[in-house]
């Protein structure tokens, strides 16, 4: 077995908040996958998965942590195809940078190029391109997975079983191989239009006007702002140029010119930056810093039409290195709502209106496009996403956790979801209300198959999904 077993240790979620010890075990092999499960099921405990741990609460960390980054090799890439099969703990950054010089990328990415392949699978992560192209499940070709049972298989979107492990967050089955169809690319750099919206309405309708032309659209939302004011937003839609819009593609389209800049103004090193900004991670501070990003959107980059690399248009986390930093020693936390077309607007509304009124205003909105796909325990659907950058503090720990659950229940309400990469909060009840009891019971069923021991267990599922489960079979 090929691994390497560290003392027992802390392990925290990515926005530093949420964490508790674990005996992390790094794999450099698929053959150590099962061993160490092997060993868990054995001795009666648990195992979470890790990857590039960029999971903002605890659904990367247990009793028992297989850290799966050392399994990294990508296995095949054909660029007459653009068909790449690499190792689980692979990289996004890896996959592009082994494609862009032959004109591919990834066919979805998430605000930084950190995540690996598996954890991508796992999670089902989506992209600014989501209401066009869908999560990454939908470009999966095959996965390779290890299931506590001691069964290796290859799965494909022929198999029912497919659908539960991509979505699964790691809980059915240790993914160690990924097949993705990737994107072909003509163009170096994409064409973005960046303009503003005063409220909610001016935002929904740009998103409804523009979602069958553009091919990504993203919006960052001044959760501060009041009134008539009240989802005011910068919004952002990029669109694919083709061969021909630009002169020198072929020499743009390599990995040096789709690197993010390492320096600000070609002076200031941004790994300085969150130091910076380190004095304003405050609510006051908070409140001038979005004030003043609402005023430069607007009277610099209102209706502004420009050209910018894929590097810089999707990895904007990657942007300022550490950023996250402003957030600690608290940390923080993420919720994300995931709510139908229909109901989108008013729920967002009454979730600003909520943290507001309870003086718990995120510092960090940004709202997304989506579509429905067809994964067990997906949060794609028809409708809309907000995504929250919550500060964490000992003194407002409680009272947000209770905020995040009363946002749960109107999301719930509305037919929304949870998106379980970026989750910390949530309480079974609403997991129950939101994904329903067939969904939860169909998971029960699979994982009886692949992992009848109950070895596959992280924090958040024993947290979340586990009780939701049992609350759905307890239904008469």
């Amino acid at each position: 077995m090929h691994a390497i077993v560290s003392a027992r240790q802390t392990v925290l979620g990515w926005g530093m908040a949420v964490g508790g010890p674990a005996d992390v075990v790094r794999l450099y092999d698929p053959q150590s996958a099962a061993a160490v499960l092997d060993w868990a099921r054995h001795h009666g405990r648990t195992v979470a998965l890790r990857g590039g741990g960029c999971s903002y609460g605890d659904a990367a960390y247990g009793d028992v942590v297989i850290d799966l980054s050392g399994m990294d090799h990508i296995l095949r890439f054909d660029p007459a195809t653009g068909v790449v099969r690499a190792q689980a703990g692979a990289t996004l950054q890896q996959i592009w940078q082994a494609a862009v010089p032959h004109g591919w990328w990834p066919p979805v990415v998430s605000g930084t190029m950190a995540p690996t392949l598996g954890g991508a699978a796992a999670m089902n992560i989506h992209g600014k391109n989501a209401f066009r192209v869908g999560p990454i499940g939908d470009h999966l070709l095959a996965i390779k997975v290890v299931f506590p049972s001691g069964e290796h298989r290859e799965l494909t979107p022929a198999d029912p079983l497919f659908f539960a492990v991509v979505s699964g967050a790691g809980t059915l089955g240790v993914i160690t191989e990924v097949e993705l169809q990737l994107k072909r690319v003509e163009a170096a750099r994409l064409d973005v239009w960046a303009t503003t919206a005063p409220d909610l309405d001016g935002l929904f309708g740009f998103f409804e006007r523009h979602a069958a032309s553009a091919d990504y659209l993203v919006a960052w939302l001044d959760a501060f702002a009041t009134g008539k004011g009240l989802g005011r937003s910068l919004i952002h839609a990029a669109y694919h140029l083709h061969a021909g819009d630009e002169a020198d593609t072929g020499q743009a389209l390599q990995v040096h010119s789709q690197q993010l800049p390492t320096r600000l103004f070609g002076v200031v090193p941004k790994a300085w930056m969150w130091r910076f900004l380190k004095p304003f991670s405050n609510p006051r501070g908070m409140r001038l810093v979005n004030l003043g990003r609402w005023w430069s959107g607007v009277l610099l980059a209102r209706d502004k039409r420009y050209r910018q690399t894929h590097g810089a248009f999707h990895f904007l986390l990657d942007y300022v290195p550490d950023w996250k930093k402003v957030y600690s020693p608290g940390g923080l936390i993420q919720h994300q709502a995931f709510v139908p077309a229909d109901r989108a607007r008013a729920v967002f509304q009454a979730l600003l209106e909520m943290q507001q009124r309870r003086g718990l205003v995120n510092w960090l909105s940004v709202v997304k496009r989506h579509r429905a796909d067809r994964f067990l325990l997906s949060h794609g659907l028809d409708g809309y996403s907000l995504a929250q950058d919550f500060a964490v503090t000992t003194a407002n720990r409680a009272a947000l956790w209770q905020l995040c659950h009363d946002m749960d229940d109107l999301v719930a309400a509305a037919g929304g979801r949870v998106y379980f990469a970026k989750d910390a909060t949530v309480r079974p009840e609403s997991v129950l209300a939101m994904f329903g009891p067939d969904r939860l019971l169909q998971w029960a069923t699979w994982q009886q198959h692949c992992d009848p021991a109950g070895v596959l267990q992280s924090a958040q599922w024993r947290r979340a999904v586990a009780p939701a489960v049992a609350m759905a079979r307890s239904r008469p």
